[in-house]
């Protein structure tokens, strides 16, 4: 079999001789191995299902912590259980339409304890691990559950069984939110529930139009732009005393549990500037001195983020940087597509180049970095792929390449990759980078032994399925998903999209050539439905796709 550092070699020379189809070609078996790692890592933990309540545990043993049996809702409902469904859907859709439909279930009739939110609950029939409801530990886990796992659910596959579990969740949140303030109650005091929230309700006021969930967002935009940003030089508090209205520690994280009320805000800013370009007024000032302050104090010597910061001093608390380095440059970047700012753009384009040069941001093999474990490559990894599609960098993509590489080594010979939930999060990006070398598209059915890999130029994009079995099937292209799935706007970068490559307009020409056939010309809504396609075994078909122009109908 072919190496994946022979794979990647190659890759270089067929990328600067201008080989589309080699590319291609090539691209296709670096997606078939993303795609077996996910769907061993997915069977490795279905495996290990509990007998009694058909859940998924938090952990096995992990740098000496003793296993845990039971479903925590911020661990293994957010950050395990979603991606593995995902794998299913991707790789084997009769385990997405069962185990993945049973354990949604299971995990809503034995977790949901206020309304539709859910908390932790032990192995077995062994009831709540908690005695007592915790509503701050009840929505801190639902809004984990929902903004790292049924977003990313919902981003990809649009209209499924999870997006109308996270709407009952959203819903409740709402409903439930326990602190008052001037402003409106508050989900939380913290940044990271009220971050959670803000991606979360943002998205979900697009799609549906809920006036609840808009005035949720704009009640917390209020509170941190209006209220606390003015009082802490621009930086928000991890936490804060809502009666005293003043910070409980001056610590802001910059990684993730705690960067997310960057993120949020800036998603709060797009919607405001929307819907509401009243409460985008006023919120500019606070959004663009926030998306300042950060660049000024929150950057390493290399353009990178510190792990966390004195928002009193401007000083690093830590000496180390956050490993999902792109999680807030994903609000830098939003904060110049609505703003036009060129600083903005250029920190992020700095941000690349040091990644670039200096791939340890990517995958830190340099000892002692005991915080770092396949989990954080995973988050370094998906940094890198949402902003090179926007942005993309000369380098990165061999980078990226290589520290993927280095990612799915970690998966151990029985599927498990550390024996913890972050497995999950090795799913989502393996998925993800698969996707990237697919250009969006996907086979249906997919098979181990069939190849789909994508290249393309400013002309054409070119598609190699590549059989080592018999297939027969349909290739699927991709669409514009953050319009067609969730109604956004623009499709600014943010924490738990998938991004979009190559897609197609639904009503939109285009001219398709497979094979050595004549070219014909075929509807993006029949690409997105999926090209017919029948491969002997040891057979290599090729189909390129050129925009046809004008869509139907004159439009």
């Amino acid at each position: 079999m072919t190496s994946c550092l022979a794979l990647l070699a190659t890759a270089f020379v067929l990328a600067e001789s201008g080989d589309l189809a080699g590319e291609a070609t090539r691209n296709g078996r670096l997606a078939t191995r993303a795609l077996v790692q996910s769907q061993r890592v997915m069977h490795a933990w279905l495996a290990r299902r509990d007998t009694v309540s058909g859940l998924l545990p938090h952990r096995g043993v992990f740098q000496g912590s003793r296993p845990d049996p039971g479903w925590v809702v911020a661990n293994t409902a957010a950050d395990l259980y979603p991606f593995m469904v995902m794998a299913a859907r991707l790789t084997e859709p009769a385990t997405y339409h069962g185990a993945m439909l049973d354990i949604l279930r299971q995990e809503t009739l034995r977790t949901t304890r206020v309304g539709r939110l859910s908390d932790d609950v032990k192995a077995g029939n062994g009831g709540f691990t908690r005695p007592t409801v915790d509503m701050d530990a009840v929505i801190f886990g639902s809004s984990e559950y929902m903004k790292d796992g049924l977003i990313p659910l919902t981003e990809l596959f649009g209209d499924t069984p999870w997006y109308h579990r996270m709407q009952g969740i959203a819903t409740d949140i709402v409903a439930n939110a326990p602190y008052e303030t001037s402003r409106g109650r508050l989900p939380a005091r913290t940044t990271e529930i009220n971050g959670n929230m803000l991606q979360v309700l943002s998205r979900l006021y697009h799609r549906t139009g809920d006036r609840a969930y808009l005035e949720q967002v704009l009640a917390i935009a209020d509170f941190y732009f209006l209220d606390m940003l003015p009082t802490t030089g621009g930086l928000p508090a991890d936490r804060w005393d809502v009666a005293a209205r003043k910070p409980l520690t001056t610590r802001f994280v910059l990684s993730d549990h705690g960067n997310e009320i960057v993120g949020g805000l800036a998603e709060a800013f797009v919607l405001a500037s929307h819907v509401r370009p009243d409460k985008a007024a006023q919120y500019r000032p606070a959004f663009v001195g926030m998306i300042d302050r950060l660049l000024a104090v929150g950057l390493n010597g290399d353009g990178l983020w510190h792990h966390d910061i004195d928002i009193v001093t401007g000083r690093p608390i830590e000496p180390r940087h956050a490993h999902c380095w792109g999680y807030m440059f994903n609000a830098v970047y939003t904060a110049y597509m609505v703003t036009g700012e060129p600083r903005f753009r250029a920190a992020v384009e700095r941000a690349l180049a040091t990644v670039t040069r200096t791939p340890d941001y990517l995958f830190d093999e340099t000892p002692p970095v005991a915080w770092w474990s396949a989990d954080s490559y995973s988050d370094a990894i998906e940094s890198a792929l949402v902003l090179m599609n926007r942005l993309p960098h000369p380098g990165l993509a061999a980078q990226v390449d290589a520290a993927t590489t280095k990612m799915l080594d970690r998966v151990r010979p029985d599927g498990i990759v550390e024996d913890w939930h972050g497995d999950g999060n090795v799913i989502r990006t393996a998925l993800m980078y698969a996707l990237w070398k697919s250009q969006g598209a996907r086979l249906e059915p997919w098979n181990a032994r069939v190849h789909l890999g994508a290249a393309r130029d400013e002309t054409q994009a070119v598609f190699t399925v590549t059989a080592g079995a018999p297939w027969q099937g349909v290739v699927r292209l991709d669409h514009p998903r953050h319009r067609d799935h969730l109604h956004l706007p623009i499709n600014y970068p943010r924490l738990n999209e998938w991004p979009e490559w190559f897609t197609v307009e639904h009503d939109r020409r285009y001219r398709v050539t497979i094979g050595s056939a004549p070219p014909v010309e075929r509807l993006g809504a029949e690409l997105v439905q999926g090209l017919p396609v029948s491969l002997a075994a040891g057979e290599t078909i090729r189909l390129t796709v050129v925009d046809g122009g004008a869509a139907p109908y004159g439009k």
